[in-house]
């Protein structure tokens, strides 16, 4: 499994909601190439960070490209984007779907 953790610093209240529901678009058309989940952060008023989950490099490779062009985007508009990823191992609870 590979996961990317995003940053995204926004200048105002405003742009973080729009920001926000734009990433879950994107989200779920990258969900088509590999993205198995992508969990949201709010940090503060105006930061969030998104951790997205993908099944291997490959396949964020492939989902990377329309992040790209959005990535820019968030730019326009005023927001610092930063983000990390590498392999990762999960550990979950036996009984996880018993607690959500």
């Amino acid at each position: 499994m590979y996961v990317r953790v995003v940053t995204i610093k926004c200048p105002n209240q405003t742009a973080k909601k729009a920001i926000k529901l734009h990433s879950n678009q994107v989200a779920h058309e990258q969900m088509k190439v590999g993205l198995i989940k992508q969990t949201t952060v709010d940090i503060s008023d105006t930061n969030f960070l998104t951790v997205k989950y993908w099944i291997s490099k490959s396949h964020f490779e492939k989902g990377r490209k329309n992040w790209i062009k959005v990535s820019q985007e968030f730019n326009e508009m005023g927001a610092i984007v930063s983000g990390v990823g590498g392999e990762s191992e999960i550990n979950m609870l036996d009984d996880f779907n018993n607690h959500i």
